[in-house]
């Protein structure tokens, strides 16, 4: 992984600090590369550079307060904005109920898309998702993508001879599975056709 080389010498320097204000920094609205540096992080956890547990703990909550600066400066400033812009109040009164009815959903998955992941907090805050309610849902997205990136990638890089093993081994029945789903899928497809015709 050519990152990490290029970043091993800034996080070796600055240590998990410059991790916690990266991933902060995307809960706010601001592009970093908070993912890339936890995912580094964990790999050089992996390698006894750092201690896997203060990583993790540390990108948590670090991710939790960047979520609520963000989402407090929707709150506090986003509809004042919003009324020096040219915005649809029909539009705008469909998104307050779309973010009512899956906002929470929303903020669970936020972490795992670019874009959302930098403009999710500040969107929901100006449009008043209840504050217990973001905080339980921040939370628990941010223990999600915590785990996925940061323990996935350190377990993933202490056991990648045992996962390239497995892999290897499972290799072919994949391709099996593949074919079958390709054949069943242009079946399908020929019979929906056929019958379209006859109709």
């Amino acid at each position: 992984m050519a990152e990490v080389g290029r970043f091993e010498p800034l996080l070796l320097h600055y240590g998990l600090v410059i991790i916690m204000a990266a991933v902060a920094m995307e809960g706010f609205g601001i592009p970093a590369p908070g993912q890339t540096l936890l995912v580094v992080g964990a790999i050089l956890a992996a390698r006894g550079k750092f201690d896997i547990t203060l990583l993790l703990v540390s990108s948590w909550f670090a991710t939790v307060i960047g979520n609520l600066i963000g989402y407090y400066l929707g709150r506090l400033g986003g509809r004042k904005l919003l009324g020096r812009l040219p915005v649809n109040p029909v539009r705008f009164e469909r998104m307050e109920r779309l973010c009512a009815r899956h906002g929470n959903k929303l903020i669970l998955v936020a972490r795992f898309i670019d874009g959302v992941r930098q403009l999710s907090n500040l969107l929901v805050g100006i449009l008043e998702m209840p504050p217990a309610l973001f905080l339980l849902m921040t939370s628990l997205g941010a223990a999600l993508w915590v785990g996925v990136w940061g323990l996935g990638a350190y377990f993933l890089d202490r056991n990648f001879h045992a996962f390239a093993i497995g892999f290897s081994y499972l290799s072919p029945y994949t391709w099996v599975a593949t074919l079958i789903v390709v054949v069943s899928l242009g079946i399908y497809l020929f019979r929906r056709n056929h019958n379209r015709k006859g109709n």
